[in-house]
């Protein structure tokens, strides 16, 4: 499939290229807009932005991953949507409370790690972009 014709894999296109570049905020902003605009494709009768990327998230595992995040249970899906993607478009960042970090063993793993105190930070791992990344990938050139 030619990349230039689907706005999606441009998205991932942008995505690499920031990542290469070490841009890991905007990388992971311009996968979660991949995964919120390939949901609008696999599940159009849907309503609602949440709904929709929560639903497209879900399909692409089949397990719960609860973290501990401002004193609540919190679903990955659900801290993907809000605490990432809604906090890089609506605010141009992260939580001061929420990383991508790069200090867990394999870099390429799906981790997240709530940490206590004193900063109570959530980290995820590097590996979630590398899974979303190429889970859209593989449902937009089918």
């Amino acid at each position: 499939m030619d990349v230039t014709a689907n706005p999606i894999l441009n998205r991932l296109s942008d995505a690499e290229f920031l990542w290469a570049n070490r841009r890991q905020e905007g990388a992971f902003l311009m996968v979660l807009v991949a995964v919120a605009a390939a949901g609008r494709l696999a599940h159009p009768e849907i309503r609602g932005d949440r709904a929709n990327f929560v639903a497209f998230m879900k399909d692409s595992h089949d397990w719960t991953i609860n973290v501990e995040y401002r004193g609540e249970q919190v679903d990955l899906d659900h801290l993907f949507y809000k605490w990432m993607r809604c906090e890089l478009v609506h605010n141009g960042g992260l939580p001061v409370d929420l990383q991508i970090n790069e200090s867990f063993a394999d870099p390429r793993s799906c981790a997240v790690r709530a940490g206590g105190a004193p900063d109570y930070t959530v980290l995820v791992s590097p590996g979630w972009y590398w899974f979303l990344a190429e889970y859209v990938r593989s449902t937009v050139e089918r």
